[in-house]
């Protein structure tokens, strides 16, 4: 927008330096001229500036969101590898996952639930990423209230979290596509492309 204005004011200044409708005024008023063209000018400058300042601004912030979705991976990773851990493998031991999760219920990380109110988040997220991601939030969401529930068998509970380390997966594959796109590896229509597959596989897999 700024650089807009700022092309705007140029073409001025240069309507007004060359246009042969003003040639009596720039010959009889020339200092009024210069100071409207070095008024002009100053605000040229000013919206020059404040364009750069946009887009540095821009830049940096979506940095800090790569930053913060790969500080989200990792720590969807770790919840993965507990899950199998700490979780599906005794159970498929012949452990009682019942009594593993009354000691340490499951829990979705707080990194990523966070991500929802996150301005970084609202400010540069696809909105179809944005769907995706809070599909996925709300499912795990429910994962974890099954896979916690004190009247759900552990047959019922490893299923839950079965499904619940598949959506875990899913939800490190959008961010992903996030980061990849933020990073200029893959372009809008790319990501939107691959998204979609992804909600398929959230609905489907429900």
């Amino acid at each position: 927008m700024y650089i807009i204005i700022a092309v705007i004011l140029v073409l001025v200044v240069i309507f007004l330096i060359n246009s042969s409708k003003l040639e009596s005024f720039r010959s009889k008023r020339g200092r009024t001229l210069e100071f409207f063209i070095s008024l002009i000018s100053t605000f040229i400058g000013f919206f020059f500036a404040l364009s750069l300042n946009t887009m540095l601004s821009d830049i940096t912030q979506k940095e800090n969101l790569v930053k913060l979705l790969d500080a989200t991976n990792l720590s969807l990773e770790n919840s993965e590898m507990k899950t199998k851990g700490m979780y599906l493998n005794p159970a498929k031991s012949g452990v009682d996952v019942s009594e593993i999760i009354q000691y340490s219920p499951v829990e979705i990380p707080k990194l990523y639930t966070n991500l929802e109110t996150n301005s970084l988040v609202s400010d540069y997220f696809l909105s179809n990423a944005f769907q995706a991601y809070i599909l996925c939030n709300d499912n795990l969401q429910t994962f974890v209230k099954g896979a916690n529930a004190a009247n759900a068998s552990s047959e019922q509970k490893t299923l839950i979290l079965e499904k619940y380390l598949a959506y875990l997966g899913l939800a490190k594959q959008i961010n992903t596509l996030e980061i990849k796109r933020l990073n200029g590896e893959i372009s809008q229509s790319d990501e939107n492309a691959e998204l979609q597959k992804l909600t398929k596989q959230i609905i489907n897999n429900q």
